[in-house]
């Protein structure tokens, strides 16, 4: 099988689970659609393109090793803005504040601070997403990434590879941290003989029979109306000197 593995690293991240009134959680690792989210984003598809963002969903497997879970981290935010009018948009926000009429949101969001990941997605049986075009998408991105709000941009590159493995798990253990990828892998006291926490699909080939199965809401329904199924996710630890 062939896997795409790329790294997903930020001095400041968010994993955004269910919004509930004010509160803005966070998971402590990233959710399915917010990877394909950002991979669809880098290959310029518009979040309105609903036709190829249900092909992604379709079409591929994910999964993502924690090299660092990171530290959480809450701030509180106070938010103006101009009250919604139907079929209005705004070229800036310069324009929006001019309206008038505007309205205050007080919320308290969650961070992960420098939390590391490896991801991976491969095809589901049948499907044919190339792989390699993902790869140079995530190389020369169209939209801007970022990891789960626009304030948080990546802190190195997304240095995406295609390789061959028997199993998903097998290709992370291909894969070796760039001397970038070390350096911060380093000042964030990574412990490479430790297992690793990973989490998958659920059936994927490889896993083991110890797994335990959370429940996300991160399987995409429609990326421009924002809705979002439940799905089963297969967690598990693997790695390290234990293996």
């Amino acid at each position: 099988m062939r896997v795409l593995l790329f790294t997903l690293y930020a001095p400041m991240a968010s994993f955004g689970d269910i919004a509930v009134g004010e509160r803005r959680a966070s998971w402590s690792r990233p959710a399915r659609s917010a990877v394909l989210g950002l991979v669809a984003g880098a290959m310029g598809v518009d979040r309105g393109d609903e036709e190829t963002h249900r092909q992604l969903e379709e079409s591929l497997h994910f999964g993502v090793r924690t090299e660092t879970p990171g530290l959480a981290m809450e701030d509180y935010h106070t938010v103006q803005a101009a009250r919604a009018r139907k079929g209005q948009s705004f070229g800036t926000r310069r324009e929006e504040l001019l309206l008038g009429n505007l309205s205050t949101v007080l919320s308290s969001r969650e961070w992960r601070v420098d939390s590391f990941f490896t991801v991976a997605l491969w095809n589901r049986d049948g499907a044919g997403v190339d792989l390699g075009d993902m790869a140079d998408a995530l190389n020369r991105p169209t939209f801007v990434p970022y990891v789960g709000r626009k304030s948080a941009p990546l802190g190195l590159p997304l240095n995406p590879s295609v390789v061959d493995a028997d199993t998903f798990l097998a290709a992370f253990d291909v894969r070796s941290p760039t001397s970038a990828e070390r350096e911060v892998l380093d000042s964030v006291g990574y412990d490479q003989t430790a297992p690793r926490l990973i989490a998958s699909d659920v059936g994927v080939p490889g896993i083991p029979n110890d797994f335990r199965v959370e429940r996300r809401r991160d399987a995409v329904a429609s990326r421009a109306r924002w809705q979002f199924h439940d799905r089963g996710e297969a967690v598990f630890a693997w790695g390290g000197e234990s293996r």
